[in-house]
């Protein structure tokens, strides 16, 4: 009985060790490219307690075992917030303005919406092949999610 159960455990704890060290190089794959970066890395660090805890259980070392499974719920409840709050910016952002010449007749721009320019640090970065708005990086959506908080912080405090 209890070489089975030995068997068992080992059996239990490869195949959920291949599958973590799946999903990590999985998810470093997607972080090499740019579009899915943030998840990609996010995805790879949420799956390495994963491999500890499969570890775990092949050494049939308890503790191993549950501060590996501790520390991939924490991380997965981390990446699971971290969307929620990417998903609510990306609800709350607010509407494209109009080019400048297609306001309502009657009605002036004025300021620089008139002259079409933004400050250079509200202004999006272009791409040099489409010409369009590029999607930001990294360091820049979370300068804006911070800068985003202080600015929320800031009203609900005043």
């Amino acid at each position: 009985m209890g070489f089975l159960l030995t068997l068992l455990l080992v059996v239990i704890g490869l195949l959920l060790l291949l599958l973590s060290l799946a999903v990590v190089a999985f998810g470093v794959y997607m972080a090499l490219d740019k579009r899915h970066r943030e998840r990609g890395i996010f995805l790879a660090v949420w799956w390495v307690p994963a491999v500890a805890a499969s570890i775990g259980i092949l050494m049939r070392d308890s503790v191993t075992f549950t501060v590996g499974v501790l520390c991939f719920v924490v991380a997965g409840t981390a990446l699971v917030l971290d969307l929620r709050s990417t998903r609510k910016l990306a609800r709350q952002r607010p509407a494209r303005k109009k080019p400048t010449g297609q306001e309502p007749v009657g009605q002036e721009a004025t300021g620089q919406e008139a002259t079409g320019q933004e400050p250079a640090e509200q202004r999006p970065a272009r791409s040099r092949r489409t010409g369009g708005a590029r999607k930001p990086t990294l360091y820049e959506g979370a300068k804006r999610r911070i800068s985003d908080k202080i600015k929320e912080y800031r009203k609900t405090v005043s």
